[in-house]
C-alpha cells in the first residue's frame, strides 16, 4: 500500500498516512486531509491521487511552488522514493508493498529511512 510520509528535521519518518482510492489534500488549513503547521504552506498546497496505473501529484496553484525530487511540478506521476517539498515540510512518497501489521493512518514514528534494491 502507497503512503506519504512526513519527514523530521534529521530526515526520520515523523508521521505516515495510508493512501487509498481518494485523494487526499495537504496544506495548512484544517480543509485539507492533512493539515499542517508550516506558514509557508499554502492553504490547500497539493493533493496526491490515485491515476490508471499508481499515484500522482498537483500543486494546487500554491505560492510557494510543490518540488518532487528537485524539481518544480504542477502535476506529476510519483516514483517510490520521490521527495516531495512543499513550503518548509519535506515528504517522502513510499510506493512498497507493507508487510505484517498494517499501519494505521497518521501513525506517529521515529526511525530512519532505509533504501532498498530496486526489484
Amino acid at each position: 500500500m502507497a503512503s506519504l510520509c512526513l519527514l523530521d528535521d534529521v530526515g526520520l519518518i515523523a508521521k505516515r498516512w495510508e493512501l487509498n482510492n481518494e485523494p487526499v489534500s495537504i496544506g495548512r488549513d484544517d480543509s485539507a486531509e492533512v493539515s499542517l503547521d508550516d506558514e509557508s504552506l499554502s492553504r490547500r498546497h497539493f493533493m496526491v491521487f490515485r491515476d490508471n496505473d499508481g499515484y500522482a501529484i498537483q500543486d494546487l496553484d500554491s505560492q510557494n511552488g510543490t518540488w518532487v525530487d528537485g524539481k518544480r511540478t504542477h502535476t506529476t506521476k510519483l516514483k517510490h522514493h520521490d521527495c516531495i517539498v512543499a513550503g518548509r515540510t519535506i515528504f517522502l512518497f513510499d510506493d512498497r508493498p507493507v508487510t505484517g501489521t498494517p499501519i494505521l493512518t497518521a501513525v506517529e514514528e521515529r526511525r530512519p529511512m532505509t533504501t532498498q534494491p530496486a526489484a
